[in-house]
């Protein structure tokens, strides 16, 4: 009996211990694990490219209405190349003002700014809005949908197809999580798309005098320190989705959520995955544009080094901690001939980790250098021929 007793005391003292040994490890891992209930994630530094934690980041699936990124990139292209601008008025169609789920709420047959326009897509994720664009831009939303998978294959978004310019649901439209965070750092460069993406509340005043409000899709803007921009979506079949960008001190982290089945869980799985973002790296500077360097063999004809710098900083995503870290930084120069103009390309540097390159960026010339004259050449055969006496 008392044996008995002795095994009862020692099962329940066993399955308490299980209990409570297993409740801090199953709150540690929903914080800091890839086990978030979503289809799929990715972490990603905005500056490298490098992923830091992903969860099935190469798989397909729909992405709603973050397909308006590459609508949006696509319209401040066009305003940056000047066939547009912001005061420029496209009018509606009857098709785009049929357009189903969010909307401005557009006057078929109306005229409105792009301004306008692409602040109703950014801010308040506007169907009606994003087709006026794509019709105005390339005559007819299909030939605009070539566009954007053309662009995208520049971008090299390998594993994305696009059907329509708003995300609604269509066959055979998908992307990936990782393409989502490729897409969105090309976005970020934008600062028209910060200027919209930030905006909390607005108005869009129809010609009529009637008023469409505009709130932001995005609750990060306003609720999470540091976010600057990002754009949602929400399909039956997408789920919840969500890309965004943060920025603390020195780093610059990307989060997209794919499939989350609420819209509070999109929010917090991706303020969970920024936060371990910011938490454990750090972004540092390993080419600094400001450097002068030399190209290592002189130009064809001529007693001349180039004299370059990088077209822009290159940085390297560490663990905080890790001084170093395990990375090369490589000058590639290419066969330089004169006349050689300030600013033109003489090479490029390359930053390499683990073998393969994490970002590049062009060497450009500090200075003119001309194509050398007869007297030159003369002049140079006799100082090689002075040298080779000494």
């Amino acid at each position: 009996m008392k044996k008995k007793i002795l095994l009862m005391i020692i099962s329940i003292f066993a399955t308490i211990l299980c209990l409570v040994s297993l409740l801090p490890n199953n709150i540690v891992l929903a914080e800091n694990s890839e086990d978030f209930d979503v289809k799929s994630y990715c972490l990603m530094d905005a500056k490298t490219g490098i992923l830091l934690k992903e969860k099935n980041s190469e798989e397909k699936h729909e992405v709603a209405s973050m397909v308006k990124l590459m609508t949006s990139l696509l319209t401040m292209e066009k305003i940056e190349r000047g066939e547009w601008s912001l005061d420029t008025m496209l009018t509606v169609s009857d098709y785009a003002a049929s357009m189903e789920g969010s909307q401005a709420f557009l006057d078929a047959g109306k005229s409105y700014t792009i301004d306008n326009l692409l602040k109703s897509v950014i801010v308040a994720s506007a169907n009606d809005s994003s087709v006026v664009l794509a019709e105005n831009y390339s005559g007819s939303e299909t030939l605009f949908v070539d566009v954007m998978n053309s662009r995208a294959k520049e971008l090299g978004m390998t594993n994305t197809l696009y059907a329509n310019s708003t995300g609604l649901p269509a066959f055979n439209q998908y992307s990936t999580a990782h393409d989502i965070a490729k897409l969105l750092k090309v976005v970020s460069k934008h600062d028209l798309y910060h200027k919209y993406s930030s905006i909390w509340m607005d108005n869009l005043v129809h010609e009529s005098g009637r008023v469409t409000e505009l709130v932001n899709t995005n609750r990060l803007v306003k609720y999470y320190p540091g976010c600057v921009c990002g754009k949602t979506g929400f399909t039956d079949e997408a789920g919840y989705c969500l890309s965004v960008e943060a920025k603390r001190n020195d780093m610059d982290i990307i989060s997209v959520v794919m499939g989350a089945k609420t819209s509070n869980e999109r929010f917090s799985v991706s303020s969970s995955l920024l936060n371990f973002g910011f938490a454990n790296f750090k972004s540092v500077k390993v080419v600094d544009s400001t450097n002068i360097l030399k190209t290592d063999k002189k130009i064809k004809g001529t007693k001349n080094f180039v004299e370059c710098h990088s077209k822009e900083d290159l940085f390297m995503t560490l663990e905080h901690g890790n001084a170093e870290g395990k990375y090369q930084v490589e000058t590639q120069f290419n066969d330089i001939k004169t006349p050689v103009k300030t600013g033109d390309v003489v090479g490029k540097v390359v930053v390499i980790c683990d073998g393969k390159e994490v970002c590049s960026t062009e060497l450009v010339s500090n200075a003119d250098y001309l194509t050398p004259t007869y007297f030159d050449a003369v002049h140079s055969v006799f100082d090689n021929w002075s040298l080779c006496a000494k």
